[in-house]
């Protein structure tokens, strides 16, 4: 451990009533994708007072932000994103509502701990620090599937262009740097038909649902995901009649992920399908990786170096395709409730408060380590 890993493990230790604080400002203003409007403010405002110099608004998103600070000397560029928005949850009444249980209060207070510990470090390490606030993590909430995810949209804005490497921190239940992911695209088919009041005639959108059913049977869930499906339509002999199917697949490749499309379509007839942009698996760098491992065995723990690839996508894969960079797993034992009642109250409580200081921990102490390493 270097002189200024101690300083900045003392930066956040002193900081934790702050940190806390966001967390509980977050936590209680949950906000969907891309209405992320008090939570965005709240940390651009944070980094702002510290002496961030920040633009809102970036990649055409009014949530999103770029908070940027500059070390002693020349060095490399590090982003680090914070995400910010709720999980759209599915209620037992059939309703939807925001509510913070994937850990993002803790990330987001967690990153912006590294960075307000870093900027108050600035005269002792070189190069620069960015901090991308990105919108629209949550792959089902309705403005991600409206608009897009946040990450995906700052990779192809050309945000992370003068940046040299891009770490994105999330709660996890071990601590690694994470080697693979899958592939992911949305697709959507409307199937378009005739209401009927007759047993020996066969609607398409009825088919079409059949045809559903047995998809689901014979598919692999965790590669093919049923997002959601509806039929609706007026109830007349000859009435307009629809059937709606939404589709999250899962592919190891891009080809992989082709070839599967072209398999599913193939399954409904008639069908008129419309497909949002591919989120790409991200691409590993050892380099980053090793260095990253660096900071969490600095910071006291011991980082897992062979994890078996992510189950899932996440968008930051297609940061990963423009620059240098590492997914890191800050773990706790037991685990989290993503995505439920029970991960809510984790987030919310002692636990939250912990992970997101190891969050801020690990990433002050890997940010000079990757500002000041020799291209």
């Amino acid at each position: 451990m270097t002189e200024l890993d101690t300083a900045l493990l003392a930066a956040i230790a002193d900081q934790s009533d702050d940190r806390d604080a966001t967390i509980a400002f977050i936590t209680e203003h949950p906000e969907p994708a891309h209405a992320e409007h008090l939570a965005s403010a709240h940390l651009a405002d944070r980094l702002g007072a510290a002496g961030f110099r920040v633009e809102r608004g970036i990649a055409g998103m009014p949530t999103a932000f770029r908070a940027e600070i500059d070390g002693a000397g020349p060095g490399r560029t590090v982003g680090v994103i914070a995400v910010y928005d709720a999980v759209s949850a599915q209620l037992p009444d059939g309703t939807t509502a925001p509510i913070h249980s994937c850990g993002h209060g803790p990330q987001s207070a967690g990153v912006v701990g590294a960075a307000l510990a870093l900027a108050a470090q600035r005269e002792h390490w070189d190069g620069r620090l960015v901090v991308v606030g990105c919108p629209a993590d949550e792959i089902h909430s309705p403005g991600t599937r409206e608009h897009g995810s946040g990450k995906g949209a700052t990779a192809r804005a050309g945000v992370w262009d003068d940046i040299d490497v891009a770490l994105y921190p999330h709660p996890e239940f071990f601590d690694t740097i994470w080697t693979a992911s899958l592939w992911m695209r949305r697709e959507t088919a409307v199937i378009s038909g005739g209401r009927t009041l007759r047993a020996d005639t066969d609607p398409a959108p009825i088919a079409a649902l059949r045809e559903l059913a047995a998809l689901s049977a014979d598919s692999d869930p965790g590669r093919v995901m049923i997002e959601t499906a509806v039929l609706d339509g007026d109830v007349e002999e000859g009435a307009g009649l629809t059937m709606t199917i939404r589709l999250l697949l899962f592919a190891e490749t891009e080809a992989e992920l082709e070839s599967s499309s072209a398999a599913v379509r193939a399954r409904f007839a008639g069908a008129e399908w419309t497909a949002g942009a591919a989120i790409s698996a991200i691409r590993y760098d050892a380099d980053v990786a090793a260095t990253v491992a660096d900071a969490f065995r600095a910071a006291g723990r011991d980082p897992v170096l062979d994890p078996e690839p992510l189950p899932f996508a996440t968008d930051f894969g297609d940061v990963t395709q423009r620059v240098p960079a590492a997914l890191v797993g800050v773990g706790r034992d037991g685990g989290w409730g993503f995505h439920t009642d029970r991960g809510a109250h984790e987030f919310a409580g002692d636990d939250g408060r912990r992970i997101a200081s190891d969050i801020a921990g690990v990433i002050a102490l890997a940010v000079p380590r990757l500002s000041r390493r020799a291209d």
